[in-house]
């Protein structure tokens, strides 16, 4: 638990990092993604059904669902960083665990940075880039700002078929 929470004090307020290559963060976001369906605390968990959450392909259209209905409350906005880092680091981790052509790794915002500066400069740091997944080839996913755009936006921003899009790409 200490490392879960120093590495998400470091996703949302990292100091300069002085390694060259990106600090792998999977175990952090996977536990986090752990967390989403785990802790009492989860926004709307009354939504969410945890026979459905094993981290498999169609486990995302139950997300969808979660989403849906969580965005009408107005409660959200008060618990928007929590929704978007836990939601989002399990879909991501349904696109790691699942990608059979791709090994992806969690990256945090500085490493991501470091590997292509010009991108996230112009993305900016924020909740839903403070971890973006990365294929060790400047390919990059965006699962955090996948869900912050479906709480937005709605069912326009389907996450399922967003996974299945990532994991279809070659490259």
């Amino acid at each position: 638990m200490r490392r879960l929470l120093c590495t998400l004090v470091a996703l949302l307020f990292p100091f300069a990092s002085l390694a060259q290559a990106p600090e792998d963060q999977t175990p952090a976001l996977s536990d986090l993604a752990q967390m989403f369906f785990e802790d009492p605390a989860t926004f709307g968990r009354e939504h969410l059904d945890r026979r459905r959450l094993d981290f498999s392909v169609e486990s995302l259209k139950h997300i969808n669902g979660y989403l849906e209905a969580i965005r009408k409350d107005k409660g959200v906005e008060a618990q928007w960083t929590r929704v978007v880092l836990r939601a989002g680091a399990y879909i991501g981790e349904v696109i790691r665990r699942n990608d059979k052509k791709t090994q992806w790794r969690w990256i945090d915002y500085e490493g991501a940075r470091q590997v292509d500066p010009k991108v996230f400069e112009l993305f900016g740091k924020r909740v839903a880039t403070a971890a973006v997944l990365y294929d060790g080839n400047k390919g990059f996913a965006f699962p955090l700002a996948k869900v912050e755009k479906y709480l937005e936006n709605g069912a326009e921003d389907n996450v399922y078929l967003f996974a299945v899009v990532i994991m279809s790409h070659e490259r």
